[in-house]
């Protein structure tokens, strides 16, 4: 330790390493009291002016892709004229679709903490990932509106029926068609649609029908999304009670809830009908625990998906959790206000038979787990064809729980054709009561994008670490400081140690003078031996001879 010269550089030194040692302190036990890196977190993962969420939202990194199966029915003709008591059905594909999804219109709701936007999807056909053409590929699969138009028969009156009946025949629909995959799913010409357009504009208003096109594209550049920000927070950081959930839906098309299922604005409906507190599966809650449970929305589910916790794993590096869909979640009970709305006329469909009509033109349409898995056994007895597979049909959804971020998704889903009771169509008769697939779909994505797993990456970990190593470096040097200190403050030098400090230049000075004499001395003529001694030319110096 360096040593002073007087008292006043001591005390100087003294309170310099006071000052500091409780400064660096200060700044490090701040950081573990506000801990900054949550902060920043919070911050960027938030939608707002100049955060990087609201960037990337805008237009979303996110790979998503529609993996969809076709039903092709072989055997038609022989189960019509009684041939076959079954019918059998392959499935064909991968057909599989891009989904890009972008953001349009947003406004930022101040005083409500929402924020208004009007998505836009496209659909990108991948080849590489497909089994073949859907334009050059062709199926043989159920006629939808004439079935849909036979079933609705049913419930009018004798004279309106036969003259549905006498029109599909003058027409010439057939229950079942072939068709190219791709004119299937985006659409194709049917004479009763087109018709329909026609006389009755106010309730279809489209000449042409494709499964796909009404199940995921319709709507797409008019939808009004309205949904929550993040919870807003008192001045301790806690959460406001009865704050609405951070990213969860408000409204959609001004409407809290499906106006179709009867949702009651008074009462803020039920899981049957409402939609406001749902996801769209897009941004999903933050902050999650192993309780939790969450409700995904899409115009095509035409009703609320509640997720539940399954377990926890690791997803490349990233702790998760896996959320799967109640097995039971298509089930309707008349007595039960979570799905009684679901049933009309007081009737419900069988279990495991979710129904969507009122969501497409009243068409007769119905949404179930592919292969009618968890659904009545009595579905699969018209088929050969349909195994349904728990390992490859359950939906699961794994989000890294503190973020909300998704790291790998799997939504699987069947479009089905319900047909009920009909009168006077011989042709539609052998179909009555049944249930036909459609076809199937997985909403996919598979993995998060390089730039989101370095950010998720970033925000969980780095920042974190980061902030632990900077916050305890000012803490030890700031104990540093601190302990110079109380040593300069407690610790005297032994003594004489100052004195010689102070006469040190005195010493070193008088040390150079006795050494120069010494030396002088050793070399004058009386220290040196005559024998060693020679007079200079000058005769008064001698030369020492060595």
């Amino acid at each position: 330790m360096k040593l002073f010269t007087n008292k006043t550089q001591r005390n100087a030194k003294l309170l310099r390493c006071a000052a500091i040692g409780m400064t660096l302190i200060f700044f490090g036990a701040a950081i573990f009291m506000t801990n900054p890196s949550k902060l920043i977190g919070d911050w960027q993962i938030s939608l707002g002016p100049s955060t990087l969420l609201y960037k990337l939202w805008l237009y979303p990194p996110l790979d998503v892709y529609i993996t969809v199966y076709m039903f092709n029915y072989t055997n038609v003709d022989a189960f019509i004229n009684g041939t076959d008591a079954k019918l059998k059905v392959e499935e064909v594909g991968p057909y599989v679709y891009q989904e890009i999804l972008s953001n349009h219109n947003v406004t930022l709701n101040y005083h409500n903490n929402t924020i208004t936007y009007t998505p836009r999807r496209e659909y990108i056909f991948v080849p590489e990932r497909s089994v073949g053409d859907p334009k050059v590929d062709r199926i043989r699969a159920p006629n939808i509106p004439y079935m849909g138009v036979s079933t609705q028969a049913a419930s009018l009156s004798m004279f309106a029926a036969l003259g549905l009946s006498a029109l599909a025949k003058r027409l010439n629909a057939q229950p079942m068609l072939e068709v190219t995959v791709h004119d299937y799913m985006w659409g194709y010409e049917d004479h009763l649609v087109h018709l329909a357009s026609k006389f009755v504009p106010s309730l279809i208003d489209f000449s042409s029908f494709g499964i796909m096109e009404k199940l995921f594209r319709e709507g797409n550049e008019s939808n009004v999304v309205n949904m929550h920000l993040v919870e807003p927070k008192d001045r301790h950081g806690v959460k406001l009670p009865g704050a609405p959930r951070a990213y969860s839906l408000n409204s959609v098309n001004y409407e809290r809830g499906f106006k179709r299922w009867e949702y009651d604005e008074a009462t803020n409906g039920t899981h049957c009908n409402r939609i406001w507190g749902s996801h769209d599966a897009t941004l999903f809650p933050r902050d999650m625990n192993e309780h939790d449970t969450f409700y995904m929305y899409r115009r095509t589910f035409c009703r609320l998906l509640p997720m539940r916790f399954n377990r926890t794993l690791t997803f490349k590096g990233l702790d998760a959790y896996e959320y799967v869909m109640n097995p039971k979640i298509f089930d309707s009970e008349l007595h039960s206000p979570n799905s009684s709305c679901f049933c009309k006329n007081n009737q419900c469909l069988k279990r495991g038979v979710g129904n969507v009509s009122p969501c497409y033109y009243n068409m007769p349409l119905a949404i179930t787990y592919p292969h009618f898995m968890h659904a009545d056994p009595t579905l699969l007895r018209a088929f050969d064809g349909l195994n349904p597979n728990e390992s490859r049909f359950t939906s699961t959804v794994m989000l890294q729980p503190q973020l909300g971020v998704p790291l790998h998704v799997h939504v699987r889903l069947q479009a089905n054709q319900v047909v009920g009771n009909i009168k006077f169509n011989r042709l539609m008769e052998p179909f009555e009561n049944l249930v036909l697939p459609l076809l199937w779909v997985d909403l996919t994505i598979e993995n998060l994008p390089l730039s989101l797993q370095l950010l998720t990456h970033t925000l969980k970990y780095a920042l974190p670490i980061l902030q632990l190593v900077i916050a305890s470096s000012l803490l030890l040097g700031g104990l540093y400081q601190l302990i110079a200190a109380f040593m300069l403050c407690f610790w005297s030098p032994p003594a004489g140690l100052h004195k010689a400090e102070l006469g040190e230049k005195s010493i070193n000075v008088l040390g150079n003078l006795t050494l120069a004499t010494s030396l002088h001395k050793a070399t004058s003529p009386e220290c040196v031996p005559p024998e060693a001694q020679k007079l200079l030319p000058n005769d008064d110096a001698y030369r020492l001879e060595v």
